[in-house]
């Protein structure tokens, strides 16, 4: 009777050790699919270039998504046109979805105003979204392709809305000037 109480035990004690380990693996992949939750009230909306200094970057008038890839653990920028736009897209946004960027949480969101003014001190603490290497407009030397950094910064709008304010970095990494303001 003393062994089958420990064989019991035993089995119990190996079903509970599977138990927990299946439910721990469940709630590592929920965590690995859902975005940040600084970042959820992006995703998902189709946004527009409402404004930009920049137009050979982003056409003024284009709509762009921003999607969250739970398995790369990215955000992607699906894009598409519109009648009315200024251009069409360019190099890497002429595909949808086939810009990445990666989210880094910081402790609040910018104004449109911060992003304008490019005080770095004040840019590293809010939330944003970056992807490296980007073409997004023809090279001026012919045969070749030039690359940008892009920044998107999470804003809250004057009226509350969630927007974005975009920087684009230029191959020498001197920030261009200017800012592509995208709205829902």
């Amino acid at each position: 009777m003393y062994e089958r109480m420990i064989s019991v035990g035993k089995t119990l004690k190996i079903s509970l050790m599977a138990a927990v380990l299946v439910m721990s693996a469940g709630t590592a992949a929920a965590q690995e699919a859902s975005a940040d939750s600084a970042l959820n009230g992006w995703l998902g909306l189709e946004y527009t270039v409402s404004s930009s200094t920049l137009n050979e970057h982003m056409p003024t008038g284009g709509k762009l998504t921003f999607v969250f890839d739970g398995s790369d653990n990215v955000v992607r920028i699906c894009t598409r046109s519109v009648t009315g736009q200024r251009s069409a897209w360019k190099m890497d946004f002429a595909s949808p979805c086939g810009v990445t960027l990666t989210f880094t949480r910081g402790v609040r969101y910018c104004t449109v105003d911060d992003v304008k003014a490019g005080n770095a001190e004040v840019l590293s603490g809010c939330h944003r979204l970056r992807s490296r290497d980007v073409a997004m407009r023809p090279a001026k030397v012919k045969g070749t392709i030039e690359l940008n950094d892009m920044i998107a910064f999470l804003v809250k709008g004057d009226d509350g809305k969630n927007m974005m304010a975009i920087l684009v970095d230029s191959p020498a990494r001197v920030t261009e000037s200017g800012v592509i303001v995208v709205k829902p």
